[in-house]
């Protein structure tokens, strides 16, 4: 069944909830192209509410840039209806990308690290790492029963071997009793018999593995690989299929300039209603940030499962 934002809590396996959104609701694309009605697009509590009338679930891409205050998670929570949920991406120095201290939280500044020649932490200390998961489970807080995952997304320079498998591990350790989601990002990790030790290491702390499509233009880039690793939670992210802006775009909505035809939707129903089969509840992300297509991509995705379409 797809979850529509009013419904109530997840089922049993064998009938597991779809739920389909976008990773944002504020991108600053969605405004510009004209999604959100003049009478919200100016208005952040307008535009959460309308969003969520819409879609059951969100991404929050926010959290990768700053740790979120409380407050404002406690917002979002109030604006939301029961039943929603909030995939929470892992703050960037989590995950192991390039941190400028600027974007931390003062007190977590001061902790070790090493840094590159700008200043910019390369590689946090245990210490620092562990400080920021913390601050980000702690804002989680109110979100209570509507936090879904934490987004944990690699770098792609991040390589499969033994100890940066333990670290995923213990970032997911971390991480309880939220459950988090790994979007590996280096196709080492599926390749050379990695993959079976990478999901097995997933299975055994009931993380998600995620489930992508992308342009396959890069020899690092993962294929989509529909596996479950967590019975709780299915996880897919669609970024787009645009060859030529993949990599080398200069910004973000460049990047994820696409938008998934009724054909290449449909092609996804199969896929997604398997995951259902092996998970209480599916999570899938349209990724694709231009313009409104990954909003226009979603709704039209949730009508087609809904219509039984595939």
């Amino acid at each position: 069944m797809v979850e529509s934002p009013d419904d109530g809590d997840g089922e049993t396996v064998g009938s597991g909830e779809i739920r389909v959104g976008t990773a944002s609701w504020t991108d600053p694309e969605f405004i510009k192209a004209g999604w959100y009605p003049d009478d919200v697009k100016n208005d952040a509590e307008g535009r959460l509410r309308y969003y969520a009338e819409r879609l059951a679930m969100v991404e929050v891409n926010a959290s990768f840039y700053a740790l979120p205050r409380i407050e404002t998670v406690a917002a979002w929570a109030e604006r939301t209806p029961p039943g929603f949920r909030f995939h929470m991406k892992a703050h960037q120095l989590i995950s192991g990308h390039r941190t400028d201290p600027a974007r931390l939280p003062a007190p977590l500044r001061e902790l070790p690290a090493d840094r590159d020649g700008r200043g910019l932490i390369r590689r946090p200390s245990r210490e620092l790492r562990d400080a920021a998961i913390d601050a980000l489970l702690e804002a989680c807080g109110p979100l209570e029963d509507k936090l879904g995952a934490i987004l944990l997304q690699l770098p792609p320079s991040v390589r499969a071997g033994g100890a940066e498998r333990a670290e995923v591990a213990r970032i997911i350790d971390r991480l309880k009793p939220a459950r988090t989601a790994v979007e590996f990002r280096h196709r080492s990790w599926v390749e050379d018999g990695h993959l079976e030790p990478t999901l097995e290491a997933l299975s055994e702390r009931d993380a998600a593995w995620v489930i992508v499509d992308t342009p396959q233009t890069a020899d690092t880039a993962l294929p989509t690989i529909p596996e479950v690793t967590s019975p709780a939670l299915a996880y897919m992210r669609l970024h787009g299929r645009n060859t030529e802006t993949w990599t080398g775009s200069k910004t973000v909505a460049e990047r994820f300039n696409y938008v998934y035809s009724e054909d290449e939707l449909d092609g996804f129903i199969d896929d997604v209603q398997a995951l259902a089969e092996r998970a209480q509840e599916v999570a899938v992300v349209f990724n694709n940030n231009s313009r409104d297509y990954a909003l226009r991509n979603a709704v039209r995705l949730r009508e087609l499962i809904e219509s039984g379409s595939g």
